[in-house]
């Protein structure tokens, strides 16, 4: 069996990616995640808290404070979705990469193109915005067929 799978994240000190959202799709059942941040916004240095704001206001429009989820159960969350999975499909390179990180399930990643655009939403995290959302994002995947599924 094959998922697809989105993430939207922030970035913290070193480059590194941490997730807020993640939205997967088996073919039957969606799920959709918003999880909390690991530290509050302002231990990130002004930099980075400048780049989580324009983020906010221009891409994924989720706050950092949003979320319900401890972060640090994105690993047991992912494992659990990935059990019995063969391949997990991604839209790009660093979200591919970020995914290997914590499974040892092959991660398939779509090419960059065409780049996935801000639509209406999908998720009431994204009702009142024109956002980039991971559950969409999964969506329009599935609509453009970047992955079959097959019973």
């Amino acid at each position: 069996m094959d998922i697809i799978m989105d993430v939207q994240g922030f970035k913290i000190e070193n480059n590194k990616f941490i997730v807020k959202e993640f939205a997967v799709f088996d073919g039957v059942k969606i799920c959709h995640f918003i999880f909390k941040p690991p530290f509050p916004l302002n231990f990130l240095p002004p930099n980075l808290q400048k780049q989580a704001d324009w983020l906010v206001r221009n891409f994924h429009c989720l706050e950092w404070k949003d979320g319900f989820i401890p972060l640090h159960q994105f690993r047991n969350i992912l494992k659990k979705l990935s059990d019995g999975v063969d391949l997990i499909h991604i839209k790009g390179k660093e979200k591919a990469g970020y995914i290997r990180w914590f499974t040892s399930v092959p991660v398939v990643e779509f090419d960059e193109q065409p780049i996935l655009q801000q639509s209406e939403p999908q998720c009431f995290y994204h009702m009142n915005s024109n956002s980039m959302c991971s559950l969409n994002d999964v969506f329009i995947c599935i609509k453009n067929e970047f992955v079959s599924f097959h019973s």
